[in-house]
């Protein structure tokens, strides 16, 4: 086997970094025989190899390089149990949509308070899946399931064994169940080491201290946050094994008093330390995070220890209380087995006051975000883009993850009810099981929630499909200046030009198609308010009548529990496709990857981060490749790479920017990210990551843009990419059979496709490229080109 030609010493690298669908090395390089030549299997970069050295491409001057991250967020089909934790993502990207704290005294302090209310926020997240098992299991199996003439495991034979004699006694059979919950929370400590270790270990080495960071991806720290995931890992884990400790003491700590003996001390002295341990929890998760993130990984001093220490701690008063329990469980019994069936106490209590914080927690953002709002506009009215949602994306998306936690914990309880008898809220019949009235509210609200969902999606493709025909008058005959169009539009019955009017007519389709992810994004604002106004109606409704649901809409009930059912089966269906299809993944992984995307901050729990690898992947081949081996690197990102190679650009030293351009295509940067995230990916942060690859990082007004080596190609039929810092409206073209569009004063170029006529000797029409073929088309390779002219001309200037 022949092998690839490694001659970095100088000239240009063209370094490809592909998007959500994780295009394989092959195709990115165009050849069937590629060499890993860095990295690993998750994420390497890679380059063609050939049979012969001399017939190689890859010269001393020129070399073609892949990126391949993919791995990193595709691989098993396992992996697609992660869309079950999308409250935790959720909450998690909550963090990076805050706005900008700037350089004000009073927006920091504002900035630290909400930062402290999405940690606890996070917090009860993670106690609401604990809740939930705790519920189906210590309460539904061990407390309620087995009684005198009344035994669930008669129709569970999976749950036979609570009937065993040695598990005659609720304390023990409480004990026993309570692993489950245990074993949950152990399960999500481990996959979280786990990932850190494997996917997000990675450090950025340290810059030299060259100006202020004016932005916050230019801090190379960012992606170095080991020390703050593990405090806020340590503490998530600590609280859900206190809270099960507290649950699994709770029956027997009001009646210690009146029996005597070492049993009774053991139970108040460990209910005591479990209630300090949750509270403690608490505490941590509200400190300030001002400790600096480390250079490099790991947490400086021995607080690390302390923190490593906590969840170890938890489980061991967790476990003790299971043996007092197991216990006293068989000394006496805490309840007559003949009486009517009560949930475990203290739980109806915990899930009322976790979901009331949850319910303060979220005003309080919004009411701290407003205020901010108000006061930047008083300070600033320089005219900016409105960011996603008027500014609060942060409430929005902290209310997605309350109601989608809020119907998974309500469609789990339902559904093991179910299974075990029939759901209650109170004893009715020899089969009930008792269920909170809130998870019945929280089944119940499903069903609005899914109507207006649905009925939004359909408004939202009736705004498309009705854009067609504006799209063809304002946008296709100016982008392909030919009179056959305007004529087929003025006699649309004439025969001679039906075939001209079918094909611009199939194209200003698949524009409108494209705009889709644009009429979502509006759409999806009113979606915020309608859900927004269903919350508050629902909890004023739990808070007049907690029963009228179960006893006026339990029709609702059971609709929404087979809806949060088939929901959480569809997202399992639709994370095997993601991960088995290519294009399925292309169509909804972006959604998924701009979660997955950013470091852990808030949530430690949630899904890994994959730009803790390939940030910092690339900034040290980027050193080798430009700095160590005296070369150019021309980082080449198509989609989601762009947001890589974006954040990339602005973590380099001023030394590495100089050998470097950027050349972007199919970027959601503006059309998504500058949207959602604006204190990260923002107009000023975009301008100034051009400002930065041209050499003037404290020019970030400069009008002459076309001088940054900074290229960005975009097609109107691309339902995912666009423009990024202008829109390109003029128009060119180069002929009837490939008509493109640009404008030459400025980053973005604009690409039309598709071609409209038919090429010679062909009886088909050219395919509609939307987000793929970029680098095969010419404006890609006259692109490179431009790119490298300009590079070598700002190098040459200086600094």
């Amino acid at each position: 086997m022949g092998g690839y030609v490694n001659r970095d010493g100088g000239g240009w690298t063209e370094l490809r970094v592909h998007g959500v669908s994780g295009t394989p090395p092959e195709r990115m390089l165009a050849h069937p025989h590629v060499a890993r030549v860095a990295g690993d299997a998750e994420a390497g970069f890679h380059r063609r190899r050939w049979e012969a050295r001399q017939t190689s491409a890859d010269t001393a001057q020129e070399r073609l390089e892949a990126y391949s991250w993919g791995a990193l967020t595709a691989g098993s089909g396992q992996r697609a149990l992660w869309l079950l934790l999308t409250p935790f993502l959720l909450v998690n990207v909550a963090f990076f949509a805050l706005p900008s704290a700037g350089n004000r005294t009073g927006r920091r302090g504002h900035r630290r308070t909400a930062e402290a209310l999405l940690r606890l926020f996070a917090l009860s997240v993670t106690l609401t899946l604990v809740l939930a098992v705790v519920l189906v299991s210590m309460d539904f199996f061990g407390w309620q399931c087995v009684r005198s003439a009344r035994d669930c495991t008669d129709r569970v034979s999976w749950l036979g064994f609570l009937s065993w004699p040695w598990l005659d006694l609720p304390g023990r059979r409480i004990a026993v169940t309570a692993a489950l919950p245990l074993a949950v929370v152990g399960l999500l400590w481990w996959l979280a080491n786990k990932t850190w270790r494997e996917l997000e270990a990675a450090t950025v080495p340290p810059a030299a201290a060259e100006e202020q960071d004016r932005t916050p991806l230019e801090d190379r720290r960012m992606w170095n946050g080991e020390s703050q995931v593990r405090r806020l890992r340590a503490a998530h884990v600590a609280a859900g094994f206190a809270l099960v400790g507290v649950l699994l003491l709770a029956p027997f700590a009001d009646r210690g008093a009146t029996q005597p003996g070492a049993a009774t001390a053991a139970v108040v002295v460990l209910f005591g330390l479990a209630l300090a341990l949750l509270g403690l929890t608490v505490v941590l998760v509200c400190l300030p995070n001002d400790r600096p993130r480390p250079d490099r990984g790991g947490a400086p001093g021995g607080r690390r220890d302390l923190y490593t220490l906590l969840p170890w701690l938890a489980l061991a008063v967790t476990v003790l209380a299971t043996m007092v329990v197991w216990q006293r469980g068989v000394n006496a019994p805490v309840y007559d087995p003949d009486a009517p069936r009560s949930q475990l106490p203290w739980l109806t209590g915990a899930v009322q006051m976790l979901a009331a914080a949850q319910v303060v927690l979220l005003l309080a953002m919004l009411v701290l975000l407003l205020a901010g709002r108000a006061r930047a506009r008083r300070a600033n009215s320089a005219a900016e883009p409105s960011p996603a949602w008027f500014g609060l994306a942060t409430p929005a998306l902290m209310m997605f993850a309350l109601v989608l936690a809020g119907a998974f914990a309500a469609g789990l309880a339902l559904a093991v009810a179910h299974v075990l008898g029939k759901p209650a809220p109170t004893d009715r019949t020899p089969d009930t099981i008792v269920v909170p009235l809130v998870y019945f509210w929280g089944a119940a609200m499903a069903v609005p929630v899914a109507a207006t969902a649905l009925l939004l999606a359909g408004v939202a493709l009736w705004f498309v499909r009705r854009s067609t025909d504006r799209i063809l008058r304002d946008h296709i005959i100016p982008a392909y200046p030919t009179e056959k169009i305007a004529e087929a539009l003025r006699t649309p019955h004439d025969p001679h030009h039906a075939e001209t009017l079918r094909r611009a007519r199939r194209i200003a389709a698949a524009w409108s198609r494209a705009t889709l992810s644009d009429v979502g994004g509006r759409v999806s604002g009113v979606f915020v308010v309608l859900l927004a106004a269903l919350t508050a109606g629902g909890v004023i409704g739990y808070l007049v009548d907690r029963s009228w649901v179960y006893v006026h809409a339990r029709w609702a009930v059971t609709i929404g529990d087979l809806l949060v059912g088939g929901f959480a089966a569809g997202l399992l269906y639709v994370g095997r496709q993601a991960y088995r299809n290519p294009r399925f993944r292309r169509t909804v992984g972006v959604l998924w990857d701009i979660g997955t995307f950013w470091p852990r901050a808030t949530h430690p729990l949630a899904p890994p981060c994959y730009a803790e690898r390939a940030v910092p992947d690339l900034i040290r081949r980027i050193e080798y490749l430009g700095c160590t081996c005296g070369g150019r690197v021309l980082l080449s990102c198509h989609s989601q790479g762009t947001v890589i190679g974006a954040a990339v650009v602005m973590q380099l030293t001023y030394a590495e920017s100089a050998r470097v351009a950027l050349l972007t295509y199919g970027s959601p940067l503006r059309r998504l990210y500058a949207r959602f995230f604006p204190a990260y990916f923002g107009p000023a942060a975009l301008r100034r990551t051009g400002a930065l690859l041209a050499g003037r990082p404290l020019d970030v007004t400069d009008h002459a843009r076309a001088r940054w080596p900074w290229r960005n190609l975009y097609r109107p039929s691309d339902p995912i990419g666009g423009w990024i810092l202008s829109e390109v409206r003029s128009v060119g073209t180069t002929g009837e059979q490939g008509p493109t569009e640009g404008a030459e004063q400025d980053v973005d170029r604009r690409i039309i496709d598709p071609v409209f006529a038919r090429t010679a000797g062909d009886n088909c029409y050219p395919a509609t490229l939307g987000h793929s073929g970029y680098a095969e088309d010419q404006a890609y390779a006259a692109c490179v080109d431009n790119l490298r002219e300009l590079r070598e001309e700002v190098s040459g200037e200086g600094r």
